[in-house]
């Protein structure tokens, strides 16, 4: 009976457990010209859609490129542009800089699997921007959506959590300490031909 009751309660917990409306993942990392472009993938749950104002934030986008912001094949339904701060949140343990950019990716087209769900996750790739900078470090992102089933159908849903973006590769202590030693030995090697040109 135990087994039961618990297999009950896990069932239970798995059909009415939240999804995290939008989840984007950093796919790559592309040289262009002398920038680096970097290309969001992710997905939408299947309990959650898209209305007007439905908004995905990357936060801090380091050494962004003025006018480099893409939403790929969605530029129909999907306005793209940069904010310093926002008026979503970013996760726990993050902050939203407000001398670093933050991309925006914000739904106008018609309603998207709003109501009537669940429905399957949704997969979307090929939003862009690009950045001086080719080095990835983890800052956060936020979403918000809308339920599409249930009594919440219509209701905000409220996501964040962490996602690469770009970073100013910063050389670590050994590599400093190789460069230390390696600006140490010519200097005692130029010493040496000094000595050895005035013997």
């Amino acid at each position: 009976m135990k087994n039961v009751l618990l297999a009950a309660a896990a069932a239970l917990a798995l059909s009415t457990g939240a999804h995290a409306a939008i989840i984007p993942v950093l796919d790559t990392v592309t040289l262009v010209g002398s920038d680096y472009e970097f290309s969001y993938s992710g997905t939408l749950a299947g309990d959650q859609g898209l209305v007007e104002g439905s908004t995905l934030v990357i936060f801090d986008f380091l050494g962004y490129v003025d006018g480099s912001i893409s939403a790929g094949i969605y530029s129909g339904d999907v306005d793209a542009y940069t904010e310093n701060t926002s008026l979503l949140l970013p996760p726990p343990g993050q902050d939203d800089d407000p001398l670093i950019v933050n991309l925006v990716f914000r739904w106008t087209g018609a309603p998207f699997n709003a109501s009537g769900g669940p429905f399957g996750d949704v997969s979307f790739a090929g939003l862009t921007a690009r950045s001086i900078y080719s080095g990835v470090a983890i800052d956060g992102f936020s979403a918000q959506a809308v339920v599409n089933n249930g009594a919440a159908t219509g209701l905000a849903a409220f996501n964040s959590g962490e996602v690469g973006v770009p970073a100013a590769l910063v050389p670590e202590p050994a590599s400093w300490a190789m460069l230390i030693l390696g600006f140490g030995g010519v200097g005692a090697m130029m010493r040496a031909r000094r000595r050895l040109a005035f013997a």
